[in-house]
């Protein structure tokens, strides 16, 4: 495939995007063409250079995901405000009639925008921070050598069986990719192509590594995805239900959506949605719900995992790459395990008010050196 076939394809949909309304449009089926047309333009056959040409897509399509998080998080709490204020809170929490619903505020309403606001703040706000302070990137240290011991070989050397396995490694080690010497625990990635402290992964999410700097706003990025999404879905799941059991009464059961054709929730399309917004001067509030509830119920259950995972690991004083490399079968000593309510103040500090406000701090020094 070249410019041509991508030319052509574009042209057969705006043929097909203006037929007669009596004749049948995909838009799945033009969305697969589309993509494949794009993804032959792009990525040529041979294998290096199919491997150089998606890397390059790839650096440009890296920092549109975290705008994309943001946006969505962004959209539910704009829901909330311009929609779900009005149908739910007011017209439920504050048992007000339908005809006076706009006009029938209680301290509920006070209550509930408190709290929406207090999700979006605090994740947007980690999210910042997550996306745009450097994790710690590891620079030449002066008098650290690959091959020589530390303070931890010598304390350690004469008290330690042979047999004793250390994971993670508290001793230095060489990257042959940076060309330098980094601390224990430091690990090269490739993605970010730099050497960082405590690395934990790289996060496409925030387009960026997550180590040392900002381990701590990533874990209170998820703690307060999984309360948000958690609070949404109490909020909305009665009405969401109630919603899909009136339109299965209306239309009947039909997977693949009885309006709209888009699947079981039936969402209309992005263009239609805008057509309806353009005519109308408002978004069917039916529709903003059947789009809200299962995204914050789907991203909730996967916040909850990813949570209590990350919890798991940091009472028992890893980072994800070291709980991943760590061997199972033979029995290991973790230096750097200082007990799960000391690990826990390494990574969240000893402030727990801290935790409520969408500030970033370093975690405190003390914890970070191996056990003596």
């Amino acid at each position: 495939m070249n410019n041509t076939s991508l030319q052509t394809t574009w042209n057969e949909l705006l043929r097909a995007l203006h037929a007669p309304i009596d004749q049948d449009f995909n838009p799945f089926y033009w969305i697969y063409r589309l993509g494949i047309v794009v993804l032959d333009s792009i990525i040529p056959c041979r294998s290096h250079d199919r491997r150089q040409k998606l890397h390059g897509s790839l650096r440009w399509i890296r920092p549109v995901i975290p705008a994309v998080g943001i946006a969505l998080i962004g959209l539910c709490g704009w829901s909330y405000f311009s929609i779900f204020r009005y149908t739910v809170v007011r017209k439920r929490w504050c048992r007000a009639e339908t005809a006076t619903a706009e006009s029938s505020a209680c301290h509920w309403e006070t209550s509930h925008a408190c709290l929406v606001i207090f999700f979006v703040v605090n994740i947007i706000g980690q999210y910042l921070w997550c996306i745009f302070r450097s994790p710690g990137v590891v620079e030449a240290v002066p008098g650290m050598h690959s091959e020589g011991t530390n303070s931890f070989d010598i304390e350690h050397s004469n008290q330690q069986s042979s047999t004793t396995i250390y994971h993670p490694d508290p001793n230095p080690t060489y990257c042959k990719r940076c060309e330098l010497n980094r601390p224990a625990r430091a690990h090269h990635c490739r993605v970010c192509n730099k050497c960082i402290l405590q690395y934990d992964h790289h996060c496409p999410w925030v387009n960026n590594c997550i180590g040392y700097n900002n381990y701590r706003s990533f874990v209170l990025l998820v703690f307060h995805l999984m309360a948000g999404c958690t609070y949404g879905v109490i909020l909305l799941g009665r009405d969401f239900f109630e919603m899909m059991k009136r339109r299965i009464e209306l239309y009947g059961w039909s997977i693949r959506g009885a309006v709209h054709g888009t699947g079981l929730l039936d969402l209309p399309l992005p263009w239609v949605l805008w057509r309806e917004y353009q005519s109308n001067g408002y978004i069917d509030p039916d529709v903003v719900l059947r789009a809200a509830f299962p995204l914050m119920f789907l991203v909730g259950i996967f916040m909850y995992w990813f949570l209590g995972y990350h919890l798991k690991i940091i009472i028992h004083g890893y980072t994800t790459l070291e709980d991943a490399s760590r061997p199972r079968n033979e029995a290991i000593v973790n230096p750097y395990d200082n007990g799960p309510r000391n690990n826990l103040k390494k990574v969240f500090g000893t402030s727990w008010v801290r935790l409520l406000l969408p500030l970033s701090f370093l975690p405190p020094d003390q914890f970070s050196k191996p056990r003596t």
